[in-house]
């Protein structure tokens, strides 16, 4: 069965049972349908996955007939796990913005490099050259913490949604496809991203290495940042 054949047939199903809200029922299952497609599997092989759309449409039809201490007790394992989840949500949040901030302070040494100015002082003093070589090589470096970050906060996104689906699903009859706890980009974002991150992984290690043969032999001394005094 295809896609539209059983996204078309559920409907038919929900609405016959007079389910509220079945085109939002409809829609979740069809963004099931496309993260298990980007996933590589056919539309064939998640419909029989799935099982018939009308068992589906049942679920939503009946009430929970768990006994209300087994719900409260499920209530309060489901509250305990939200708890630990959304501190490691807090730390993973946290680590996302440090190496957001960690790609700015190392764009904003690459430019001072670059562009030949210390507004601080806190630049070691170099060749222009080196200086510019190293500022290319921190911006790339950059970009890449900036990758990681950008991926960090969307995983941690999408780890709430899958989530929050997961705890609702747990104390629901009607249960909803569950939702990937890994980020889902479109082809155009994937190839973006793919691109970025080997071009800044090839101007950091290029340029890292340029810098430094060109510091070592500026100063005949391959351990260039004693003969620069830098930590003097």
């Amino acid at each position: 069965m295809t896609r539209n054949e059983y996204l078309a047939r559920l409907k038919s199903e929900l609405e016959n049972r007079k389910i509220a809200d079945a085109d939002d029922i409809v829609s979740e299952y069809e963004q099931h349908f496309a993260f298990k497609l980007a996933d590589g599997y056919t539309e064939e092989e998640i419909a029989a996955k799935l099982g018939s759309a009308k068992s589906i449409a049942e679920q939503f039809g009946e009430f929970d007939k768990r006994p209300s201490g087994g719900r409260v007790l499920l209530k309060i394992a489901l509250a305990c796990a939200a708890f630990f989840e959304a501190v490691f949500y807090i730390i993973f949040s946290a680590f996302a913005i440090i190496l957001g901030a960690a790609s700015i302070a190392l764009a904003a040494t690459g430019l001072s490099l670059v562009f030949n100015f210390d507004i601080s002082g806190l630049i070691p003093e170099m060749p222009y050259i080196g200086a510019l070589l190293i500022g290319v090589c921190l911006l790339g470096l950059a970009l890449l913490f900036f990758i990681a970050a950008f991926y960090c906060l969307a995983q941690v996104r999408q780890m709430i949604k899958a989530s929050v689906r997961w705890h609702k699903n747990m104390t629901s009859s009607n249960a909803l496809p569950p939702l990937p706890w890994s980020p889902r980009f479109n082809n155009k974002t994937r190839r973006g991203i793919r691109a970025v991150f080997t071009w800044s992984l090839i101007i950091f290690g290029v340029f890292f290495v340029l810098g430094y043969c060109v510091l070592a032999i500026k100063t005949g001394d391959l351990e260039f940042w004693h003969a620069l005094n830098w930590f003097m």
